[in-house]
């Protein structure tokens, strides 16, 4: 199993990081960051490949490719060719992580917005 922790960046507008243990896997956090406004149509089409409506989708972004097939997921930066093969399940756990992440940053800063600051309270 690929380990991994989600963290916000530092600005005005946060963005979710997926900070890898091992180094090779960095292209995934490249891929979401670049590719995280089609993050609910890539759970759609790795879902269709989850569920066997499909055996097979690709998706092409802003900057990467992305093939899934039933066992692996390819993800290939489109600049500079350099790919990445990850077990689909192991894709769309830490893509469901990673759109939990961005909700939540949501929330945390319409809660700032409004005024409302619950930083010190762990439910």
């Amino acid at each position: 199993m690929i380990k991994y922790e989600i963290k916000a960046t530092q600005g005005k507008h946060p963005v979710p990081t997926v900070i890898f243990e091992d180094e090779k896997y960095s292209l995934l956090n490249e891929f979401l960051l670049a590719e995280r406004s089609f993050r609910r149509e890539l759970l759609s089409l790795v879902n269709e490949v989850d569920l066997n409506m499909s055996d097979s989708e690709s998706f092409t972004g802003n900057a990467f490719s992305l093939e899934i097939g039933k066992e692996n997921c390819v993800i290939t930066n489109d600049a500079d060719d350099r790919e990445l093969e990850l077990l689909t399940a192991e894709f769309k756990r830490i893509l469901l992580d990673y759109i939990y992440a961005v909700r939540e940053l949501r929330v945390k800063e319409k809660m700032a917005k409004l005024g409302h600051d619950h930083e010190h309270h762990h439910h």
